[in-house]
Parts: C-alpha cells; sequence; structure tokens
C-alpha cells in the first residue's frame, strides 16, 4: 500500500440516474477528472456486452493464481478465459434449510418429495415474497428450464414451470403457514417456537442472527435446500472490484489496494462484520476456524450458481406470484404456469 495517498469513498446505486453505470458512461466525456479509479459492483456486470469499455482488463496487474481461491459462480463472471475483469470479493443471497440437530437426527433427504411427504416434519418460509420466488426460480431451472429464449428475451417455458410447481405444491400442509408468510423475520419467530422442524433461510440473514446470538452457529443444523432428484444449487449474487480509469500508474496504485483489501485476513474480517460470504476459499476457511457454519458454507458455494436475473424484476413478480398460486389455490399446475408465461411475454 502507499501510505502518502488519501482514499476518497463513494456510495452509489447500481443503475438508474446518478448510478454508478450512468457515472461512468457520462462522466468520462464530461468531467474526466473526478471519475474514479476503482468501483465495487455485481460481477453480472462485467462480462455485459452493454457496458463493454467501461471496466478495464487486470490481467497485467495482478498475480493470476489468485483465480484458483476465488468460488466458480463469481469466478465465472469476473474472469473471461484467461482475462482479468475484475477481483471478487463477496457473495450474498446463497439458500439453504436449517434445523434443530436435537430434534432432527437422521438422514436429511435430498429429495423435495421425499422431504415433504414425511408428516412427521414440516417446514416453514415466507412463500409471499422474494422467498417463493427465488424457491420457484431453483425448481424451474432443475427442471430444465430457462430464462432466455433464442432472441434474448426474458421467458417462462410453461412445462418445466408446471413440473416445478407440482412439487412444490405437493403436500402443502407440510409448509405449513408458509403461504401467509411475507419475511424472513415472520418465519424465524415461528421457526425459534419450534413450530417448524426445518426453515428456508439466506446465508445473510442468519449471519445476522448469529451476530447477535454466537451460540446459534453451535446449536443448529444445515443442510442444502431438496429439490428434484437431489440438492437444489444455490443462486448467489456476487461483488467484484473493478478499474475504470485508463491511466497505467492510476491502475498500478487501484491494483495495489485491491491486493490489500483482498487480503484473506482482511476479507474475512469486513465479511464477518457485513454478514456477505467471502468469495475466496481461503477467506472462508479462516471464518471456518471460530465458526463451523462455515464449513458448510464452503461446500455450498462450490457449487453455487451465479444469479441470472435481478430479484427485483419482473420474471421474479410472477415466480413468486405463480408459487403463491401453488400453494394457496386448487388450480392445476400447468394452468397456472400457462397463465405465468403468457403474463411475463405482456
Amino acid at each position: 500500500m502507499q501510505s502518502d495517498l488519501d482514499v476518497i469513498i463513494e456510495q452509489k446505486p447500481i443503475e438508474g440516474p446518478g448510478g454508478v453505470i450512468n457515472y461512468l458512461q457520462t462522466g468520462r466525456t464530461v468531467a474526466p477528472s473526478v471519475m474514479p479509479d476503482i468501483v465495487a459492483v455485481p460481477t453480472s456486470l462485467l462480462a455485459d456486452s452493454r457496458y463493454h469499455g467501461l471496466f478495464y482488463p487486470l490481467d497485467s496487474l495482478l498475480d493470476p493464481a489468485f483465480k484458483a481461491d476465488i468460488y466458480p459462480a463469481p469466478a465465472g463472471q469476473a474472469l473471461n478465459g484467461d482475462q482479468i475483469l475484475g477481483y471478487p470479493f463477496a457473495t450474498t443471497g446463497l439458500t439453504h434449510l436449517i434445523f434443530n440437530p436435537d430434534v432432527i437426527t437422521g438422514t436429511i433427504p435430498l429429495s423435495w418429495s421425499q422431504l415433504i411427504s414425511d408428516t412427521n416434519k414440516s417446514l416453514i418460509l415466507p412463500a409471499d415474497s422474494r422467498e417463493g420466488a427465488m424457491l420457484g426460480l431453483q425448481f424451474y431451472l432443475a427442471e430444465g428450464g430457462t430464462l432466455i429464449d433464442s432472441n434474448g428475451k426474458v421467458v417462462l417455458e410453461p412445462e418445466p414451470l408446471a413440473r416445478a410447481l407440482t412439487l412444490i405444491g405437493n403436500r402443502k400442509e407440510n409448509l405449513l403457514q408458509s403461504h401467509q408468510l411475507k419475511t424472513l423475520d415472520e418465519a424465524w419467530q415461528y421457526h425459534q417456537l419450534g413450530l417448524s422442524d426445518f426453515m428456508w433461510i439466506r446465508s445473510d440473514y442468519l449471519l445476522g442472527r448469529q451476530e447477535l446470538d454466537p451460540t446459534l452457529s453451535e446449536n443448529q443444523g444445515f443442510t442444502a435446500v431438496p429439490g428434484v432428484s437431489g440438492a437444489l444449487a444455490p443462486l448467489t449474487t456476487s461483488w467484484a472490484w473493478a478499474v475504470t480509469t485508463s491511466d497505467p500508474a492510476r491502475q498500478k496504485i487501484a491494483a495495489d489496494l485491491m491486493g490489500f483489501l483482498t487480503t484473506p485476513e482482511n476479507i474475512a474480517s469486513w465479511s464477518s462484520r457485513s454478514q456477505f460470504l467471502p468469495a475466496s476459499r481461503s477467506a472462508v476457511e479462516l471464518l471456518a476456524r471460530d465458526n463451523p457454519y462455515y464449513l458448510f458454507i464452503n461446500e455450498e458455494l462450490q457449487r453455487a450458481n451465479p444469479m441470472m436475473v435481478a430479484e427485483t424484476s419482473k420474471v421474479m413478480d410472477v415466480l413468486g406470484g405463480a408459487v403463491f398460486q401453488a400453494l394457496t389455490t386448487e388450480n392445476p399446475p400447468s394452468q397456472i404456469a400457462e397463465e405465468a408465461a403468457a403474463a411475463l411475454r405482456q
């Protein structure tokens, strides 16, 4: 690090007027002297052709050995072959189930049908929310559904969606009052009272709860979300540092700053305070020394896939509505799926 330099930090939204993307697209020609040298952005933006030229490759600035330390989901978006587009540092949104290991002592099935058909077990999730939409998306993808057609438009395919909704709606009584819940806080209260055996949760939410009560990491069990024929793949959003200056001297300084910010010790320290997960294995290994939850997290991040749409997108609205219908009506899943696909086309 260069101790004689000042670091000025500005916080901006990613998109929209005044956001980072708009700032970079317009500011270079209007006020290049006040442009940032380094930005933190979702890794999905780095290889997006719409933003070509906003971020400069780091190939000659960073030791490529760091790539082996990055989990597959963020690496797949921030690294394009031998080209380094950004330095991933954080991941969020990972979903899984929690349970009380004093109550659940046997092997937990990784088939949703098997888990949800056990009348002695119940699962709670805030299904009337983005969590319900995320569950629907994960099952839809597991059933072979795609989100982008040959013309590059966002779509939902009725047949795999119908299969996904059939599974989700199977034995809906074992999802207790999930269709009435809108937040993880509501589901958490329900689960903590011992009214459900399993709870759907996100890593950042659970880490926030562990910060309030560190004993939770010792008194909870964790398992992947059961799926069609095995565990559902988690879908995560990752963040990376990217260089936005064309000045070679400033690029070198920005890379030095990246190197400092992304040491395993610094990433682990920041992650433990922010409730984001590290994008690197070495930082997770450090955190696992004091919290066994990260041993499970390491396994899940190894098989996670990148979240391919914004959680505020129309497709998530439509999926959330379809899941809600599957849990609250007797409408055939095929009908719900057809209506959802049509709603997205409008």
